[in-house]
């Protein structure tokens, strides 16, 4: 077994067995966890500090052993062409599941997200990378998701809409504690959270519910910038 495998097998161990744990349901969302946010836990507390890489930020160099971007596999630009989840490696990246007709939650989602980048300096905001995944793929197209960034606002330099594959999404999600299921007429069932990744990919913080202040997130996503 390749090392890559080794490194997948004990991501998707890890985060299965705290997602078992700590996802109950709760009140209108039931897939949702507490609002709460993980800002003080270390995220590279359980790893080998032999196998950690502090600082590369490119190239071929090794990734941690708990980055997303063990996740492989190419996505579609809404653009054209592939996209690969590494291609974001080197940028603190804050990422949310969402789908394209929600019609409550997502909107909210992607707004509180849009507040938080309007939080940062300029040169934050042009280090920082955002990525929306859609878990509803045969609706939310590519050429659709243009369109929702376009509609949005969403600056293409920075916001990425990658298109997907079921089994890519599920992947992601499970990564990332995320459950969805549909709840019928086109609607889903859904958590909703905020995660916020370091250069390397690793999971720094998550922000749960629409209603969570955003001040801790933010503050952990300007330490991984460097702004005072």
């Amino acid at each position: 077994m390749t090392r890559s495998s080794l490194c997948l097998m004990r991501l998707f161990l890890v985060v299965a067995m705290a997602f078992a744990g700590g996802c109950g349901e709760k009140g209108g969302d039931p897939l949702a966890a507490d609002p709460s946010v993980d800002s003080s836990a270390d995220p590279h507390a359980s790893m080998d500090h032999g196998q950690m890489d502090h600082g590369s930020t490119a190239g071929d160099a090794p990734l941690a052993d708990r980055s997303i971007y063990q996740l492989e596999g190419a996505w579609t630009h809404p653009a054209g062409g592939e996209f690969q989840l590494s291609q974001l490696r080197g940028h603190p990246v804050l990422v949310v599941l969402f789908y394209g007709t929600c019609e409550h939650a997502c909107p909210i989602l992607v707004r509180n997200v849009q507040q938080i980048e309007a939080q940062l300096d300029p040169a934050g905001q042009d280090d920082t990378r955002f990525l929306l995944v859609t878990f509803d793929p045969d609706v939310d197209t590519p050429e659709r998701l243009v369109k929702y960034a376009e509609k949005n606002g969403l600056d293409p330099a920075s916001w990425f809409l990658p298109h997907g594959e079921p089994h890519q999404i599920r992947a992601l999600a499970l990564v990332l504690g995320i459950r969805y299921r549909p709840s019928g007429d086109g609607q889903f069932s859904h958590t909703t959270r905020i995660s916020l990744l370091d250069r390397e990919g690793v999971v720094a913080a998550h922000v749960d519910g629409l209603d969570a202040p955003s001040e801790p997130i933010v503050t952990r996503l300007k330490a991984l910038l460097g702004e005072p």
